[in-house]
């Protein structure tokens, strides 16, 4: 970026006490934040191409009197990776030969400092880093897919783990072991207990790859009112930032803005006791959540739950 010091930080923002339709892209320095030349929005920016050469104000802003955004606030599509580290799959014993990834409504999204509406039944917060695509990657090699992310966020994938157990349904399928068709419980889609409204919390800002190695091993953690309920590394992930994002262009392209989560790390012993990874959820009361990644930042968002 033109003029621009080593340490920068892409943001999306609005200035304290404007109407969030006012956001408009900026960038992070020594505590100002200078925006982007025409306000354009970040996936506009990313559009255009460019975005080491991108033009801001002279004029920056103190950092306290503007209010960050979700970086993306609605991307075209959040690719969200279900498990990628053994903490979410319960053991190390158990190998996976691609990703498995979902997908979150764009609308879920929410900015720091806004509330997660959580349900009667509770929710799971998950600590996830969140490359976001920079560049058109259609059946894109791992090269192409990592010279193809724009950067690095916070995002977590909650999740309120009732609504999949809830839409489990009965039907007759064929054992694998036997060949036998029988009744069978499936496993409820993820899709309702991962997209309520708020369920995207994502910021605070974009961090890009020249700052930032996933592979060299960044803590990931979450606190719930000051009390660790989620720690664990980058390095645990099975697969890179840049394998996912290839894996996926491989089906379906993907476009400047896009959003491709990379999983998330295990539970502490103390607060797991004997359930497994996908049971645990908060206690249900309004809190504080406080999700970290090395190199990142902190994300911070209020819980409120549901009356």
């Amino acid at each position: 970026m033109a003029g621009c010091e080593a340490t920068v930080r892409f943001c999306t923002f609005v200035l304290r006490g404007e109407d969030k339709r006012s956001r408009r892209a900026g960038v992070i320095r020594d505590g100002m934040v200078f925006p982007v030349v025409g306000g354009r929005g970040l996936i506009s920016v990313l559009e255009e191409g460019g975005w080491d050469e991108v033009g801001t104000s002279d004029e920056g802003i103190d950092l306290a009197k503007v209010s960050l955004q979700a970086p993306i606030p609605r991307p075209g599509k959040i690719l969200a990776t279900i498990v990628n580290t053994s903490g979410m799959l319960g053991g190390t014993d158990i190998p996976l030969d691609r990703p498995r990834v979902d997908m979150k409504a764009p609308s879920t999204v929410v900015g720091p400092g806004e509330a997660i509406r959580g349900p009667p039944t509770g929710i799971r917060p998950e600590v996830e880093l969140a490359a976001i695509v920079g560049r058109r990657i259609a059946n894109g090699g791992v090269d192409e897919a990592e010279a193809g992310i724009f950067g690095y966020t916070i995002l977590n994938d909650v999740t309120a783990p009732a609504d999949s157990r809830s839409d489990a349904y009965e039907a007759y399928r064929r054992d694998r072991a036997t060949g036998v068709i029988r009744r069978t419980t499936m496993r409820g889609p993820l899709f309702r207990s991962k997209n309520h409204d708020t369920f995207c919390p994502m910021g605070p800002w974009v961090v890009t790859p020249d700052e930032l190695a996933p592979s060299k091993g960044l803590r990931m953690a979450t606190s719930f009112d000051g009390r660790l309920v989620q720690e664990g590394s980058t390095s645990e992930y099975i697969f890179s930032p840049a394998k996912i994002a290839s894996y996926v262009s491989g089906f379906l392209t993907l476009e400047p803005g896009d959003v491709v989560s990379c999983g998330s790390v295990g539970w502490r012993t103390e607060v797991l006791g004997g359930m497994d990874p996908t049971e645990f959820i908060l206690p249900l009361r309004a809190g504080t959540l406080q999700l970290e990644i090395e190199g990142v930042g902190k994300l911070i968002n209020p819980v409120v739950p549901a009356l």
